[in-house]
């Protein structure tokens, strides 16, 4: 290293053992922080990888139930085994062919909006 003084005359200074030793103590330090960052990071980034496979399966299972909730409640209307069904309206011959359509119909469309929003 050259230091430039207000003279003309150029001197040069050599580090001595002492600082050069205390350079690569710090230097070697540093290193050893950066490896244990990176091996945080690491680490991290394998949790929020296992959150993220976490979350899609939720995801699938809250879609799969979905689709049987609604049919376990239109099913739950006749399901009381009256004769007839006067008390909800069903005493025409088409009502229970509707209700089975309307159920097929709510599960197809919630498959189609779940599959849409990528959850299956």
């Amino acid at each position: 290293m050259t230091v430039h003084t207000n003279d003309t005359t150029n001197t040069t200074v050599r580090p001595n053992a002492l600082d050069q030793e205390l350079t690569l103590a710090v230097l070697h330090e540093i290193r050893d922080e950066l490896r244990e960052f990176n091996k945080d990071m690491d680490h991290l980034n394998t949790l929020t990888e296992d959150q993220v496979k976490s979350t899609v399966e939720n995801r699938k299972l809250t879609a799969i139930t979905l689709m049987f909730v609604i049919p376990s409640t239109f099913a739950a209307i006749p399901g009381a085994n009256f004769e007839h069904l006067n008390e909800y309206g069903f005493d025409n011959f088409f009502a229970l062919p509707i209700l089975i359509g309307t159920v097929l119909l709510a599960s197809l469309g919630t498959f189609l909006v779940v599959r849409k929003k990528g959850w299956l």
